[in-house]
Order: C-alpha cells, then sequence, then structure tokens
C-alpha cells in the first residue's frame, strides 16, 4: 500500500492498492470516467481512487491535473510527494499560485513563484502546460540569479495566466514573456506595475510572442501595462483575441489602436468590451479615429461585441459605428454578434444608434459577405411574450430585410 499523503489546498494524494474486482462493475468504463471527470471534491476523488483498479487513472487524472500552491509550505509538500511518488507526474497539467501574504513582499525569495522554477526541474517528468498566478507580486529581478534561466527551462508551458499580478515595472513583465518562449495564450488581467518607465525605455523593451494564438487582457484605466503589451509587442501568429478596455478620452499612450495593426493579418476572432473612464461623456473623434481605426484587420472573420457591462442611461456607441464602416474592403467579417443581459437591456442601450447601426451594417460595401448578425442574451422570456425583444428586431428593419438577423 502507498503512502496516504494529505492534499489540503495542493489538491494531491496517494492511492492505495485496490481489492475490488473490476468485474463487479456493472456500468461501462466510458460512463464511469464521466462520472468522475464532474467530482470535484478532493475527499471524493480519493476515494473513489480506492474502489477498483480501473478508477485509478481518472480518478489521479482529476486529483492531479490542477496543482493550487497558496502557501510556501505547500510547494515543499508539492516536492516531497512527487520525490515518494513520482508516477503522479503525468497528470499534472497546470500549476495554479495564489499567495497572497507579505513573505513574498517581506522575503521575495522564499515567495511560491520565485521558487517554483528549481523545485520543478527537480522533477523533469513534471509538465505543466498552464501556469496561472493570481494575486501575486512577481519580482524576477530580485530573486536567484539563475531564476530567469530556470524559468525558460519550463518549456511544455504553452499557457500563462495572470490575475491581479503586480510587477515592480513592465520590463519584468517583459522579460518572464521572454522566458516562456512558447506560450501559445495568454491571459492578462489587471496587471499593474509599481514604477512607470519613460516612453523610449518602453519601446526599447517590446517583445515578440510569436507562437500566441489567443489573446485576453482586460483593464482599468491606467493601462499601463497591458498598453505596453497590446503597443510594443508582436503577434505574428495571434488567431484569437478578447479585449477589455477602458478609455479615457485622448491620451497617446493607451496602445489599443496599434494593436489593430500589429494583429491585422492573422486575427480572425475578436471579442470586445470598451468601457469610459467619464460616464456619459462622448469620445472625442480624434480618441476614436486612434484607437478604433480596424482598417488592417483583414482577416477579421467573427465579432463579438459584449455590452452586458453597460449601464449608462444614453451610452455612446458612436465609436462602433464609426469602426464597423471603416472595415478594410472588402472585409471578411461574416458574423457580428452583440451580448447583452436581456432584451430590454440591449433595447434601452442601443435606442439613439439603432438605426445607425442597421446602415452600417446592411448597407456598408465592407460588409457585403456578413451573414450573420446575432443579439445574445444572459436570460429570454418567451418570445412571444416579450415586447422588447420584437421591439428591438423592429429596430432593424434593413438586417431584417436581409435575413441575417437572429436572436440567440
Amino acid at each position: 500500500m502507498e503512502q496516504q499523503q494529505e492534499g489540503g489546498s495542493l489538491g494531491i494524494s496517494a492511492v492505495s492498492n485496490m481489492s475490488t474486482p473490476d468485474s463487479m462493475i456493472p456500468f461501462p468504463t466510458e460512463l464511469i470516467e464521466t462520472i468522475i471527470d464532474l467530482v470535484d471534491d478532493e475527499q471524493t476523488l480519493q476515494a473513489t481512487s480506492l474502489v477498483c483498479k480501473s478508477w485509478v487513472a481518472r480518478s489521479r487524472f482529476n486529483l492531479f491535473r490542477v496543482v493550487e500552491l497558496c502557501l510556501p509550505t505547500h510547494l515543499d509538500r508539492f516536492s516531497s510527494l512527487l520525490a515518494s511518488s513520482p508516477h503522479i507526474a503525468p497528470h499534472i497539467k497546470e500549476i495554479a499560485i495564489s499567495e497572497n501574504s507579505l513573505l513574498a513582499l517581506l522575503r521575495p525569495t522564499m515567495a511560491i513563484v520565485a521558487r517554483l522554477p528549481h523545485s520543478l526541474l527537480r522533477h523533469p517528468h513534471v509538465k505543466p502546460r498552464r501556469l496561472s498566478v493570481h494575486h501575486q507580486l512577481w519580482l524576477p529581478t530580485r530573486y536567484h540569479p539563475e531564476y530567469l534561466a530556470g524559468l525558460s527551462q519550463l518549456s511544455s508551458i504553452s499557457s500563462l495566466d495572470l490575475y491581479d499580478v503586480t510587477f515592480a515595472t513592465v520590463a519584468d513583465f517583459s522579460i518572464i514573456l521572454r522566458a516562456l518562449r512558447c506560450l501559445r495564450s495568454l491571459s492578462a488581467i489587471h496587471l499593474d506595475a509599481q514604477r512607470q518607465l519613460p516612453p523610449e525605455e518602453l519601446a526599447a523593451i517590446g517583445t515578440d510572442l510569436p507562437l500566441l494564438t489567443h489573446l485576453r487582457v482586460m483593464s482599468q484605466y491606467p493601462t499601463s501595462v497591458i498598453d505596453w503589451l497590446l503597443r510594443y509587442s508582436r503577434f505574428p501568429a495571434l488567431y484569437d483575441a478578447e479585449v477589455s478596455y477602458e478609455i479615457s478620452g485622448i491620451d497617446p499612450s493607451q496602445g489599443l489602436g496599434t494593436f489593430w495593426t500589429a494583429t491585422g493579418s492573422t486575427m480572425e476572432n475578436l471579442s470586445l468590451t470598451i468601457s469610459k473612464r467619464a460616464s456619459g461623456s462622448s469620445l472625442p473623434d480624434q480618441a476614436i479615429e486612434e484607437l478604433f481605426d480596424m482598417s488592417q484587420c483583414k482577416a477579421l472573420r467573427a465579432l463579438r461585441v459584449d455590452c452586458r457591462h453597460e449601464r449608462e442611461v444614453t451610452p455612446d456607441w458612436a465609436w462602433l459605428v464609426w469602426s464597423l464602416s471603416h472595415l478594410p474592403r472588402p472585409s471578411a467579417l461574416h458574423t457580428v454578434t452583440f451580448a447583452f443581459q436581456h432584451s430590454s437591456h440591449a433595447l434601452a442601450t442601443l435606442h439613439q444608434f439603432t438605426a445607425d447601426l442597421d446602415r452600417v451594417l446592411a448597407e456598408s460595401p465592407s460588409l457585403a459577405f456578413l451573414h450573420h448578425v446575432a443579439f445574445e442574451f444572459d436570460y429570454r422570456n418567451p418570445s412571444e411574450i416579450d415586447q422588447d425583444e420584437a421591439a428591438l428586431l423592429a429596430k432593424f428593419p434593413a438586417l431584417q430585410e436581409r435575413a441575417v438577423l437572429r436572436i440567440e
């Protein structure tokens, strides 16, 4: 019998030998595995791993697929478990770090993120595909001199998810991206820097992400870290992007406009959420032209505009009308989706701009290939009693005549 380890927030345990014969299980293996996949409780997964031999692999997969590290002792216990039970290594697909502690600030070299590369390299059979870092002060230049060299050896990591992560400067973010050179997916949500760099230094530390195909960014103003990423990074293979961005009038440092030029030749799918810093005020024409000129997005095929955050009584959608009317000619765009909370929300939000949207979407020469305009609601009432849904459709007669308008 193998030694049982305490799981805690690590989500890790060892498995003992089984005594129940597989022939006693009357269900197909596929059904059993589906049921085990639905279990999200560690103790239950430990129990399923003890039932019989055929349940072990799937139980281990779900127990060890994501390793969560929240305290420095978690990393030590994880390393000890790998040393005693190396057979779990192939099941580990994601390392999730969430260390919101004073230790990361007072003793940076003892932080989990500082010690992780060395710990993983001691166990070469562990090849995680995803690294998630939450609520972390990440200071790579204050760690061991060999830290970045160790990080660069974790070549199996193809996805990096950052949530509420703070760097000393954008330069720290840049060298982390350079070290993780095999990234194919990047999520950068609410990143910050303790100190700002002058524009000439920001340009000098720009980086290439040659394999990146999926990008998700979310930032509220000021957006310095995200602006650097959008303005000074190159994404020659980017296919799918989700951008949530807050705008503050005319700000030459904001990088959204540059991003369209850098990704225009490859990006096919875009989900866009735009908010304004000053509620109720219209964006200046200069800001719209600088930030929403998507005429270089010649590969764009699907555009989703997420409006669920919008709660202003008279929101400003002039940027959207302008952007749609300035797509490349001809545009490859064939699907436009508007996401709202419900039909009443859509009707009230688009009230002053429905005529302009209907005209641009139905009549613009750039949108000759458009064959699907959809309203996507979080929830719907039955169509026969939803008067706002019918009223919303009535606001788009030209699209209805082209038979491309639908509600999902």
